[in-house]
């Protein structure tokens, strides 16, 4: 079930996935209740509406799926057209469900590189959290919510990639005077916080996926505020993950691979570092299977990019 507004998720006791993740206590923040189903929702909102306030009707951005779901869900409903450039790997029924909320999403096999591009060329604002203020102060939202809903000493636990989630999270903390340990989580080839802890991975690709970004801008001010709280940053690898995913499943928990990894990485967590009381963001819906659709040959050159949106420019 999901809500119409965003925010001001609520918050959950779980004993049987505490029991199963070895924690004393573990409350789950129901991110996944948001509108288009995780926290990405928070920092939508406040892009947009950064967009509308500088008379900014068209945005691009580059995402492995909830963040460009979100983006296009918020812009579609207040009249702004968000470009939405996604790698052919992205999965079909992400694809499907960032067309169906109003974004324009192009295929392409560079991204990021391309969004990067299309701002400085067209003037379009880039929205892609590691690189927006705007959804900074957005995810702070959440970091109020959990300054208000968590005692001191409770440890923080999901999912990142760039780790802007948790820049904000620990911002709001710190002006609220919390002490809450951060303990963000990562697989596969996204590596870019766990590596500073001394958890590298192991090169392969997860199938969390691998196409949230790698080297983040953010990350030295993130693994700073991770070690500030008393936190670290965690990989897992598939066999967990997978394991994971079946205790959120039998708990009747339909959520993304985020959320599987996440869960591994607070019993990994808790086994290694003595974790005993928790809060788990679960961010990410999972979505239905998508109809298989035509295969559509990824877009290889910027040219052929700006061809396709000639019409927004």
């Amino acid at each position: 079930m999901s809500r119409t507004s965003t925010g001001h998720t609520p918050i959950e006791s779980q004993p049987s996935l505490a029991a199963w993740a070895e924690v004393d206590e573990l409350w789950l923040k129901r991110e996944d209740l948001n509108p288009t189903g995780s926290h990405k929702d928070r920092g939508a909102v406040e892009q947009v509406r950064g967009c509308l306030q500088r008379g900014q009707r068209v945005a691009v951005i580059s995402s492995s799926g909830n963040a460009a779901l979100a983006a296009s869900a918020q812009g579609a409903a207040n009249g702004v057209t968000v470009v939405a450039l996604l790698s052919p790997r992205t999965d079909a029924a992400r694809i499907a469900a960032i067309r169906d909320a109003g974004g324009r999403v192009v295929l392409t096999t560079k991204p990021i590189n391309f969004t990067i591009r299309l701002s400085r060329v067209c003037g379009w604002p880039d929205l892609r959290p590691s690189q927006s203020a705007d959804a900074l102060r957005g995810f702070a939202g959440l970091g109020h919510e959990l300054a208000g809903e968590l005692v001191d000493g409770v440890a923080l636990v999901g999912y990142a990639s760039s780790g802007t989630t948790y820049q904000a999270i620990a911002t709001a903390l710190a002006a609220g005077h919390r002490q809450l340990p951060l303990h963000p989580i990562q697989a596969g080839l996204v590596n870019g916080l766990s590596r500073e802890f001394g958890r590298p991975g192991d090169g392969r690709r997860s199938l969390v996926g691998d196409l949230g970004i790698r080297v983040t801008p953010r990350a030295p001010a993130v693994v700073r505020q991770v070690r500030d709280s008393g936190g670290q940053a965690w990989w897992v690898d598939d066999a967990a993950i997978t394991e994971a995913g079946e205790q959120l499943r039998r708990a009747g928990f339909a959520v993304a691979p985020e959320c599987w990894a996440a869960l591994a990485g607070l019993r990994l967590a808790a086994r290694e570092a003595g974790i005993q009381s928790a809060c788990l963001l679960l961010t990410g819906r999972a979505l239905p299977a998508a109809t298989a659709e035509p295969a559509v040959p990824p877009l290889e050159t910027f040219a052929e990019v700006l061809q396709s949106l000639e019409d927004l420019r």
